[in-house]
């Protein structure tokens, strides 16, 4: 059985309340019939899952669960994160901009989940 949208926004839903971060290798751990992550995510079944949650949250007019998840090479989310934040929203996110973005992402939805 494959993973869902729904299991894996409940599952970074749980996360929020928490308050807790967490790298994308643990979220695919989780779910163990999710595979490795490579280089290539825009071939990732994560990725299209996580397109569809930040979909649903911007519709919703909430922070964006995804703000949750960063690689653990990087501290931080992947480009992926920041190209979707930017298209949905309307905005622009320079590269010396994105921490910051990131960081008032992710204090927003600690907030929304408290």
């Amino acid at each position: 059985m494959a993973t869902s949208v729904k299991e894996i926004g409940a599952f970074l839903e749980s996360q929020a309340h928490l308050g807790q971060p967490i790298t994308y290798g643990a979220v695919i751990k989780k779910f163990p019939d999710l595979p490795p992550l490579t280089e290539y995510w825009k071939s990732h079944p994560l990725c299209d899952i996580f397109g569809e949650l930040d979909g649903e949250d911007h519709r919703n007019n909430r922070p964006f669960r995804t703000a949750l998840v960063y690689a653990v090479d990087t501290t931080r989310p992947g480009n992926g994160f920041f190209e979707t934040l930017a298209r949905l929203r309307g905005t622009t996110i320079m590269k010396s901009e994105e921490d910051k973005v990131w960081v008032a992402e992710l204090d927003a939805l600690k907030a929304y989940y408290r």
